[in-house]
């Protein structure tokens, strides 16, 4: 009975703002009345997001679908206005007066809210529902300490400097980006390929937030002397999902819609170096036992986006001096690539956040330079910043330059390797994870698997070959797929082996590294053959 008068004299008292808005996030009861259907999914995802799938054998789910246009049409009758559906969890962000949201609850497509309150309120209130996730030798300057530590000064002298890759970052916004000169490169060649904002007060991605920019100029800036990105020839979208001023819970509806977004995009790698473990109303904080990788919407939506063949690297947080101490989320989802910070001799930032998850798992699982990072800055100028939010972006570069490098690998094939060739695999902790880990090294443990399958397995030969000479294939199956794809990670040519010895002319192919991908029924075989 007290807690109900507690409740009914803080409804009561916030009363007079009854005529404001307020955002929610609803569900609905399915997807039905929906003119999209798995059977042509290439009407509602991108053919390079199809094409991820393929390549990560992921099958295109029910969850893939839109949410249905005849259901957001019910809402908006109510009066409510849609900001943006969120097909992963069959739902929609919408803003609506307390007062009327009773009708939009009352829709048969509704299922309910998933937060039992407003998402951008900080009120001590709860909303009563009624119902029950060629060689380069660049000057790298400074920022050659954070280049070196992860050996992408060894990727960039082979020439993987992330071409064909595309990273999306979720973040608070890239102020300036367009105009500042580190980023110039990007800008001129039209490598920022696609803009959102989910903040509902920003019109573009350009004119809010400073962090963003910060964040992307470890991967994507380029100007000697200065500061040379990890991956500077990736091409990139920029989402705009924290909101800045405050710390509401709506930012992680924010982050589902920027995966969602990123995966219809056809996103190879997701960055974010955002963090949620506290809010502007203690009622929606979360506590370390949320840390478990399938509590919060967040790690969820991290979660799903590696389900779809994304490999997402996240920041751990920067909580290690603080009583919180431990990863935020989205860093506890499973399958990602959780980034703490080190400083340039290798030792454990005292700011970075640490392990384990609740449910005990290994976080953060690499760690990369975080103190005294070189960074881009709004201003123009280049400086230096702490944080994971640093140590993040610098290993989705060095993911992206494996992807280049072996472009029909599967995302977690590539998330593999980077955790094997950390400094401390056969050690691993709870501070540092797997350890610093290196380009070359994970090359290597991506060359050695591919030897002993091809050993093991099949044989193409003459290999190295010249453009135009006769290949014998030897395949241990009746029969297969293959497809040629070169060093782009494009198809090329297809074939069909009808027998398990086969001789093929590859015709006037430019010289250089294919792959040969051998696909059956139950396996995918990849094989890498030289022309010269």
């Amino acid at each position: 009975m007290i807690q109900r008068l507690i409740f009914l004299f803080l409804f009561s008292a916030s009363l007079p703002m009854q005529a404001q808005t307020y955002r929610y996030l609803i569900l609905f009861k399915d997807k039905a009345s929906n003119s999209y259907s798995i059977n042509n999914p290439g009407a509602f995802l991108s053919s390079k997001s199809l094409e991820r799938r393929r390549k990560n054998r992921v099958a295109i789910s029910p969850q893939d679908l839109p949410v249905s246009t005849t259901y957001l049409d019910q809402v908006k009758t109510t009066g409510a206005r849609i900001l943006f559906p969120l097909k992963w969890i069959n739902g929609a962000l919408i803003t609506q007066k307390p007062s009327e949201l009773k009708k939009t609850l009352a829709l048969s497509c509704v299922k309910g809210l998933y937060w039992n309150f407003p998402a951008d309120s900080s009120a001590a209130f709860q909303i009563q529902s009624g119902t029950q996730s060629t060689a380069i030798s660049p000057d790298y300057g400074n920022s050659s300490t954070q280049i070196n530590q992860i050996g992408i000064d060894q990727m960039h002298t082979k020439n993987i400097l992330g071409d064909g890759i595309l990273i999306t970052l979720l973040d608070d916004g890239f102020k300036n980006t367009n105009t500042v000169p580190y980023l110039q490169n990007i800008v001129s060649e039209k490598r920022i390929t696609a803009t959102l904002t989910t903040d509902p007060s920003v019109s573009s991605v350009y004119t809010s937030g400073g962090h963003g920019t910060n964040v992307l100029s470890t991967i994507a800036g380029y100007e000697p002397g200065k500061l040379i990105g990890t991956a500077y020839k990736a091409s990139f979208a920029l989402a705009q999902t924290e909101e800045s001023g405050h710390e509401l819970i709506v930012e992680e509806a924010n982050w589902l819609r920027g995966a969602e977004w990123a995966d219809s995009l056809g996103t190879d790698i997701i960055s974010s170096s955002l963090g949620y473990s506290t809010f502007d109303n203690p009622l929606h904080n979360h506590t370390y036992a949320d840390m478990n990788g399938k509590s919060t919407l967040v790690s969820k939506a991290a979660a799903w986006a590696t389900g779809k063949g994304i490999l997402c690297t996240i920041s751990a947080g920067n909580e290690g001096a603080n009583e919180w101490k431990f990863i935020t989320a989205p860093a506890d989802a499973d399958s990602i690539l959780t980034v703490g910070a080190v400083n340039a001799l290798g030792g454990l930032s005292s700011f970075s956040s640490i392990g384990p998850s609740f449910d005990g798992r290994i976080k953060p699982d690499v760690v990369a330079l975080g103190s005294n990072t070189v960074v881009g800055k709004t201003d123009r100028t280049v400086g230096i910043s702490n944080g994971t939010s640093f140590s993040a972006p610098l290993v989705a570069g060095l993911a992206a330059g494996l992807m280049q490098s072996f472009p029909t690998h599967t995302a977690q094939q590539i998330r593999n390797a980077i955790l094997k060739s950390g400094s401390q695999f056969s050690r691993t902790d709870m501070l540092l994870g797997f350890g610093i880990p290196t380009f070359d090294k994970a090359s290597t443990t991506i060359e050695l698997i591919l030897g002993n399958v091809e050993e093991t397995f099949l044989r193409i030969y003459p290999n190295p070959a010249n453009p135009g000479d006769a290949l014998h294939i030897s395949i241990p199956f009746p029969s297969a797929a293959l497809e040629i794809v070169n060093s782009s990670g494009i198809v090329v040519h297809t074939f069909y082996l009808a027998q398990s010895e086969s001789t093929i002319y590859l015709g006037p192919f430019v010289s250089g590294k294919y792959y040969f991908r051998f696909t059956t029924e139950s396996t995918s075989i990849v094989k890498p053959v030289l022309l010269l």
